[in-house]
């Protein structure tokens, strides 16, 4: 009974169906359709890939530039276009009481955010452990960041002014934006110019040329040690006591101003000739010693250019500098034992020696090629201690012994390129300088990695040659 009422009702629903639009009907057939079809996926072109590889290897070519006792002048005099600095200063454990690494981290961190920004400042840096005479000059106190607005030279008219803001960084919050905010967000508009007589420009003492001697002369007495204040403050109060006591003292009978004639005309023992002779040589010793680590004594050129290269030529030389042959340093090389050296006596490929340069310390050319000399002997003498049969150092001989001089901005970098190499196998010798020319004690200067070509490539490639 009920199948046939439904099966009386399919009438009017036919009819129902014929009432919708056909263009409806159409549409909806259409959408279905078009449903099963499948999607594609939107690929992105190559060329564009290499645009934006190209840009991103371009923001790594920021440089910060190391300012000295002789170079920064050159940097901060006016050009044809107006130009910013961005200078900073931090110090070592004498000058920032080993309170600058953090702030270090986050200026290293921060030359990357610079780089991205194309209206970004030029860069600097001023490390007072190394450049303690310049600091003095200035005046300044670390870790902090100095922003120099240097205008257009003017053709016939007087120099301008050099605008100068000083920004001083907290040693335990300071971060890389905070840096960055210097420039971005002009951080340093919040502190007022500095228009004082230690102005590096402007003051009165740098335009009457009496800054640096200001300098040597701060410097000098910060490096005077504090036995011998009390030593000179020891003379003067016995000085002063004794003329004191002899201008108010009356003495009324004859005897004891005889006895007192008699005592003042007693001459000085051997022991004291021999204490004041003593102290006399130390004194001058301390002080001669301490002119000749500033250059006092010195014939040598200076370095004067950022690149560590000097324009000068002597007239006995086109290459390497006089004073380079000369040099007698101890300088050192890590420790190991060899059980990181790989085996690959297997392979028949090419070898080489690449030596990695920091660019960073302001070295000459001939303290350079002594560096490397110790990098290359270091990796040798190294690879003949512990794998005295090596097949790969035999090839090394005979192929003609192939070196290969890079470049690299700082010592983190050249560690993690010592770990690198070291975990490939390969044999990675860092050179720790002595510091008795140029460069601080125990800054480490040039890496050695001496393996196959293509293992050695994979640590060194993306490198830039020196």
């Amino acid at each position: 009974m009920r199948f046939i009422q439904v099966v009386a009702l399919l009438p009017a629903l036919a009819v129902a169906q014929e009432q919708v639009p056909l263009a409806d009907r159409v549409q909806g057939w259409f959408n279905k359709a078009k449903s099963y079809l499948p999607t594609a996926t939107p690929v992105v072109p190559a060329a564009v890939v290499e645009k934006v590889v190209e840009k991103a290897v371009k923001i790594q070519e920021k440089t910060v530039t190391p300012f000295n006792v002789t170079n920064w002048q050159s940097f901060l005099e006016p050009s044809s276009e107006p130009q910013d600095w961005l200078i900073y200063v931090t110090g070592g454990n004498k000058t920032c009481f080993g309170r600058c690494g953090r702030a270090d981290k986050s200026f290293n961190e921060s030359v990357l955010l610079f780089s991205a920004d194309p209206t970004s400042p030029n860069l600097g840096k001023l490390d007072c452990e190394s450049n303690q005479v310049l600091c003095s000059a200035w005046g300044a106190g670390t870790p902090s960041v100095w922003y120099f607005q240097v205008p257009q030279a003017q053709l016939g008219e007087e120099r301008a002014p050099t605008a100068l803001h000083t920004v001083y960084l907290n040693t335990t919050t300071v971060t890389p934006e905070t840096i960055y905010k210097v420039h971005s967000e002009k951080a340093y508009e919040t502190t007022p110019a500095y228009e004082g007589a230690l102005h590096p420009t402007d003051g009165w003492l740098a335009q009457n040329g009496l800054l640096l001697p200001l300098g040597y002369v701060i410097y000098g007495f910060s490096a005077i040690p504090s036995w011998l204040f009390m030593i000179l403050i020891s003379f003067f109060s016995r000085t002063v006591a004794s003329e004191m006591s002899h201008t108010q003292s009356t003495i009324s009978t004859t005897t004891l101003n005889s006895k007192m004639a008699d005592l003042d005309r007693t001459p000085p023992s051997t022991a004291a000739y021999v204490v004041a002779t003593a102290i006399l040589a130390g004194i001058t010793g301390y002080f001669i010693g301490q002119g000749s680590s500033l250059g006092l004594f010195s014939t040598k050129e200076k370095e004067g250019w950022p690149n560590s290269y000097n324009v000068k030529v002597h007239r006995d030389s086109s290459d390497e500098e006089n004073e380079s042959s000369a040099e007698e340093e101890e300088d050192s090389e890590d420790e190991g034992d060899g059980t990181e050296l790989g085996n690959f006596d297997e392979s028949a490929e090419e070898v080489k020696l690449v030596l990695v340069v920091r660019t960073d310390l302001g070295m000459t050319k001939g303290k350079i090629a002594a560096q490397c000399s110790h990098a290359t002997l270091a990796c040798y003498k190294y690879l003949v201690a512990y794998t005295p049969n090596s097949g790969m150092l035999r090839r090394w001989e005979s192929q003609g012994q192939a070196k290969i001089a890079l470049q690299i901005k700082s010592e983190e970098e050249m560690e993690e390129l010592q770990a690198k190499a070291m975990s490939l196998g390969l044999c990675a010798r860092v050179i720790t300088d002595a510091g008795r020319t140029q460069i601080a004690s125990g800054s480490r200067t040039v890496l050695g990695v001496l393996g196959p070509k293509s293992v050695v490539d994979s640590v060194t490639g993306h490198l830039k040659l020196l």
